[in-house]
């Protein structure tokens, strides 16, 4: 279930500092079908903020948060999984049929009937933080969407180490030849701080929360909520100038 943590509010009123930014926090896991479906939105929103906005610098941390962290490292057996937890083959389609919907919204044409594995996802989150290196380019966004793909598409087991090698390959051959993203991005763990209630979670410059996989129309209007509450102070400091 979708829910805002923060009534949106007006957008930002009057002029944007040049040193103005926005902080995106991303929680998501691999094994969540509306994780995939909210980056693809935020995807957009970004780039809708980024043209209402030219001068406010972005940054999106990811922030992996497994669902099942306590899955053997083999996985376990993915349909008969989502039968035991959802209690019949009826609930099973119905839900399926569900996000499959809202995957094509968001351009995903889920393919559950091609995954066989439901993996722990604590290998490919650990490819993922590489990217927060300096030297590693620093845009895990790609790689991540590259991991859904190959899992909800391809049915690929992202738990097994030599499927993830396969991924990153390609990731890094992908991306030598492509331009690079205007967003910067890094990949951090979980802060101990944060309560999260459902992935995706995102949380815009620490003030603005949204849970679940919202249009990309509802996050440009958190993005703007937490610019202004984030201006206020320092606006109010400038006139004390």
């Amino acid at each position: 279930m979708n829910s805002i943590d923060r009534s949106m509010q007006a957008s930002p009123r009057g002029a944007i500092h040049p040193r103005t930014k926005l902080t995106v926090d991303v929680f998501f896991d691999f094994i969540c079908p509306w994780c995939w479906i909210g980056t693809r939105h935020l995807a957009s929103a970004l780039r809708t903020f980024a043209m209402l906005h030219p001068e406010v610098k972005t940054k999106v941390r990811w922030r992996p948060y497994p669902l099942l962290p306590d899955t053997p490292a083999e996985g376990l057996p993915y349909q008969a999984f989502y039968l035991s937890r959802l209690g019949s083959p009826t609930a099973v389609s119905m839900r399926r049929a569900q996000v499959q919907r809202a995957g094509q919204v968001a351009g995903i044409d889920f393919d559950f009937t091609r995954i066989n594995v439901l993996p722990n996802t604590e290998r490919a989150h650990g490819v993922v933080r590489k990217y927060r290196r300096v030297d590693a380019g620093g845009q895990p966004a790609q790689l991540i969407e590259h991991i859904f793909s190959a899992y909800f598409l391809e049915g690929a087991d992202i738990g097994n180490e030599d499927v993830l090698q396969r991924l990153e390959f390609e990731h890094n051959l992908a991306t030598a030849m492509a331009p690079a993203v205007c967003a910067p991005s890094v990949c951090k763990p979980v802060g101990r701080s944060v309560t999260v209630s459902g992935v995706p979670y995102f949380i815009f410059n620490s003030n603005v929360a949204i849970s679940g996989a919202h249009p990309a129309s509802t996050l440009v209007r958190a993005m703007q909520n937490a610019l202004s509450l984030s201006l206020s102070p320092l606006q109010s400091q400038e006139e004390a100038q």
